[in-house]
């Protein structure tokens, strides 16, 4: 498998040779970022996934890129396809969104993929929040507590893009560029224009411009 974070640097030089700029350092997500109801919202399904406290700190990691015509970018591998992910973006405040459905599809299709070990799947600091993890690979009522942790700040962020707090494209590497796959592109097997690769971006952003 690639490793985690070289799809985002080859993902960075495409839309760089598209003419998009970077900001040189990049900023997190925090709940004082939110509205009331935003927040409420994101305990809510913090609680739908099993989480144990009333009020717990979180701490998604800083947006995979952020461009300086005011837009963040996420590029959702492997891990961020399960059914605790997708039970997220059934939710009415996140089904509006430009990668909703694809996301959903996939989520129905590579699961497995997401089915890993080691800090993948389970951590300390992961099974504080949501509780002791199964057996790995066995998704369900126990399941994977990194998943789940994951599956929330992908929500957190969704929010903030459902209500205005960020716009936000997020794009995966199951999604098709032209007849391949983005993932084919970063890892290097197909080849499409960076221009290409830039609309697919853009179309995803939300909210528009």
């Amino acid at each position: 498998m690639v490793q985690t974070g070289r799809r985002v640097g080859v993902l960075r030089s495409l839309l760089q040779d598209a003419g998009l700029r970077f900001c040189r350092s990049g900023t997190s997500l925090r709940m004082p970022d939110l509205t009331a109801p935003a927040r409420a919202e994101v305990l809510r399904i913090h609680t739908m996934l099993g989480g144990l406290s009333a009020a717990p700190t979180l701490r998604p990691g800083a947006w995979d890129l952020q461009t300086l015509d005011g837009f963040a970018i996420e590029l959702d591998e492997e891990f961020h396809f399960t059914r605790y992910r997708a039970s997220t973006l059934q939710q009415p405040a996140l089904q509006h969104l430009p990668w909703t459905a694809t996301h959903l599809a996939h989520c129905a299709a590579y699961e497995a993929a997401a089915a890993r070990g080691g800090g993948r799947w389970t951590s300390a600091s992961t099974e504080k929040m949501f509780g002791p993890s199964g057996p790995v690979g066995v998704f369900g009522e126990r399941g994977s507590a990194r998943a789940k942790q994951r599956a929330l700040y992908d929500a957190m962020k969704d929010i903030a893009a459902s209500t205005g707090a960020v716009r936000l494209a997020r794009i995966s590497i199951y999604d098709r560029v032209g007849k391949v796959t983005l993932g084919d592109v970063l890892n290097g097997k197909r080849a499409v224009s960076a221009d290409a690769v830039r609309e697919a971006v853009e179309a995803r952003v939300h909210p528009p411009a």
